[in-house]
């Protein structure tokens, strides 16, 4: 796995951690002790799916995002612009048309590094765009 992927994919792996971290005491004013313990079974699921099987993630992740955010819209802050675009699918209907140009933008800007032999990571990208 190239060194920029295997980077991205940790990104978000990071951004699960924390969106997990923090998960527990939201969820407790919102839903009962076991919906709490099966949403962040489930989104320790996707997680995993991340590192043993990228594309299975990316339908979990979708589903789990869609149902979180469509029972708890109250906590949809919560959730990070960078996982919504990185699950795509129906995550993208949670963002604005503008954010939705800043990512495409962003993706092209790190497809003309990479085809013009520049080394440039999604942090990097991300700085450029959103900054």
């Amino acid at each position: 796995m190239p060194e920029n992927h295997r980077l991205y994919i940790e990104h978000h792996q990071q951004l699960l951690d924390s969106l997990m971290m923090q998960l527990p005491n939201a969820l407790d004013t919102v839903c009962t002790e076991e919906q709490k313990e099966q949403l962040l079974e489930q989104l320790q699921h996707v997680k995993q799916a991340l590192v043993d099987h990228l594309e299975e993630s990316r339908y979990l992740g979708q589903l789990w995002l869609f149902s979180f955010i469509g029972n708890h819209p109250q906590l949809a802050p919560m959730v990070p612009r960078d996982l919504l675009w990185f699950f795509g699918g129906e995550c993208l209907h949670f963002m604005s048309d503008d954010e939705i140009s800043k990512y495409q933008r962003l993706e092209d800007i790190l497809a003309e590094a990479e085809h013009n032999g520049r080394d440039m990571s999604w942090i990097e990208a991300r700085r450029f765009v959103f900054n």
